[in-house]
């Protein structure tokens, strides 16, 4: 979701005639499982578009999941890695 969420806001394309907006982008300061208190920020989002940048601001609330209960075991999003 972050990651359509940035494509959107014009950090990634849809399609090849697409240009990237090297300014725009959603910054992450919180990994899964971090602890989070109230208030604190956990994304930083940039964008050229101030209707775009509050669209992404109210999604980006729905890309995260709050718990009193700590993350006990945290599997890896990398699926693979290939060689450079």
């Amino acid at each position: 979701m972050v990651g359509s969420l940035a494509r959107y806001l014009g950090a990634g394309r849809m399609n090849d005639s697409n240009k990237i907006d090297n300014t725009a982008g959603i910054v992450l300061e919180k990994k899964i499982g971090d602890q989070v208190s109230v208030g604190e920020i956990i994304a930083y989002v940039h964008a050229n578009d101030e209707e775009k940048a509050n669209g992404a601001i109210k999604n980006l609330a729905d890309a995260f999941v709050y718990s009193q209960k700590p993350v006990l075991t945290l599997k890896s999003r990398v699926l693979d890695v290939y060689g450079i």
